[in-house]
């Protein structure tokens, strides 16, 4: 990593630590408050894959998953919006230059919502494409200024990216659950609207330039490192929160110390080593797979460590949340708010037991199946 991506990091670990502060009022809110979403702009965190040749930062899988972690050991909704508007975007890098460099402004500016899901058709008119449609999970609407959306398209084999100004979108507010409730991830509405052809992308054929994160093999490395990242920083922010909580508190059974106790003594350990160890895993397997892409058996290791890594931080949170007893159950308590982001992080499509299989199918020398292989 550069200097330059030390900054991006540095920025992140700032950002994380503010986050936690207001973490209870964020999950209240539903969103993100103005005041950090302003910072997270002037870092350049919410647009870390957008191509430097546009004014953007330009980085890597790397830079992206460290700075997702630091995130999310303060608060895990921030965090995901990060990921979401960073990974988002990730088709962009079909779009011409020139149209990309309109569309981020300059300063660059290019905040992403939306959804790789077709939940959408698409007409072709002369010009582009008329869609229309309603995605649901768009994270972030309520920050974006853009909205990457999957459509059908009549006549096209492939699903097609469009991307579209969020303010031309209805937002329907129908964000209601037990975890992850800070990233407004709320539906949105599109009714007959045009979408430039310039505008658009299906990820086939060669990008606009060949940068080594558009290689066909990286996808997933690209989207799903920083989806591993938010399990793993929302575990060492529990991790973090108990010890900081185990030297002054002990429970309504007793009031003898956590710190003290020998279940918190295990846990504590078992889940630090649990999450140190995915950790590594997911850096050394992600850097190998990006370092040499054609290295089908590090591509499919380190999507079976993303896995691994989400599996491994619930289990560590679950751990600790068992051990701390009672006052791991409530609100203000370093664990409650975290395990349920976890349980709802888990759903996305990087942890699917289809990842897995297609993982061992290609380990076995098989053609894999499933989620993207």
């Amino acid at each position: 990593m550069t200097a330059n991506s030390d900054r991006f990091i540095q920025s992140a670990v700032r950002i994380g630590q503010r986050a936690a502060t207001e973490a209870d009022q964020i999950e209240q809110d539903l969103s993100l408050p103005s005041a950090l979403v302003d910072e997270l702009i002037s870092s350049g965190v919410l647009q870390l894959y957008l191509r430097e040749s546009v004014g953007g930062p330009g980085q890597d899988a790397m830079v992206a998953y460290h700075c997702v972690e630091a995130i999310a050991r303060g608060d895990g909704s921030t965090a995901w919006c990060v990921m979401v508007s960073s990974t988002t975007g990730y088709l962009t890098g079909w779009l011409e230059a020139d149209v990309l460099a309109d569309m981020a402004g300059s300063p660059a500016d290019f905040r992403v919502a939306g959804s790789f899901r077709p939940q959408g058709t698409a007409v072709v008119v002369p010009g582009g494409y008329r869609i229309s449609g309603q995605w649901d999970f768009c994270s972030g609407i309520e920050h974006a200024n853009w909205a990457m959306l999957a459509c059908s398209v009549e006549g096209e084999a492939a699903p097609r990216a469009m991307f579209v100004p969020a303010d031309q979108l209805e937002i329907i507010r129908t964000w209601s659950v037990m975890g992850m409730a800070g990233t407004g991830s709320h539906d949105v509405v599109a009714l007959d609207l045009f979408v430039p052809r310039e505008r658009t992308a299906t990820g086939e054929g060669p990008p606009d330039e060949d940068l080594r994160l558009y290689h066909s093999r990286l996808l997933r490395m690209a989207t799903h490192a920083p989806v591993a990242a938010v399990a793993l920083g929302l575990a060492q922010g529990a991790i973090d929160g108990v010890v900081a909580l185990a030297a002054k508190a002990g429970s309504s059974g007793s009031e003898k110390l956590l710190q003290d106790r020998h279940p918190v003594q295990a846990a504590v350990g078992e889940a630090a080593a649990a999450v140190a160890a995915a950790r590594s895993g997911v850096v050394d397997a992600t850097q190998r797979a990006w370092n040499d892409p054609e290295d089908a058996k590090a591509v499919a290791e380190a999507r079976l460590l993303y896995v691994h890594a989400g599996r491994s931080s619930l289990e560590a949170v679950q751990r600790l949340f068992h051990a701390v007893g009672t006052p791991a159950a409530i609100r203000s308590s370093p664990i409650e708010r975290r395990l349920r982001d976890l349980y709802v992080a888990m759903q996305f499509p990087a942890f699917d037991q289809s990842v897995v299989i297609g993982g061992g199918q290609a380990l076995l020398g098989l053609d894999p199946q499933g989620r993207g292989w």
